[in-house]
């Protein structure tokens, strides 16, 4: 019965793995570059509050927050390694 439970969710544990490692592969790269996005933002955020707009300075504080590594990127970090245990959880079936 075991061994007929692992055939029909060979396809899932497939299919997820390579979801994972693209998943994992999309998180550094993008974390990368929204790194240096991060940092754009910030500095466009001091050069509007030197302007004098407080609320665009807040504003893209929280754009520059969003894009950082701890922002969108950790979140999507997060739901991957949630998906890799869902993933070792099928395989040790």
């Amino acid at each position: 019965m075991r061994i007929l439970l692992k055939i029909l969710l060979f396809p899932v544990v497939l299919v997820l793995t390579v979801l994972v490692a693209f998943c994992r592969f999309f998180c550094l790269f993008s974390g990368m570059i929204l790194g240096i996005v991060a940092v754009l933002l910030f500095l466009i955020g001091l050069l509007v509050l030197f302007a004098g707009r407080v609320d665009g300075f807040i504003g893209f504080m929280v754009l520059a927050w969003l894009v950082s590594p701890y922002g969108l990127p950790l979140a999507a970090s997060w739901l991957t390694e949630r998906v890799a245990d869902f993933n070792r959880m099928l395989k040790s079936i």
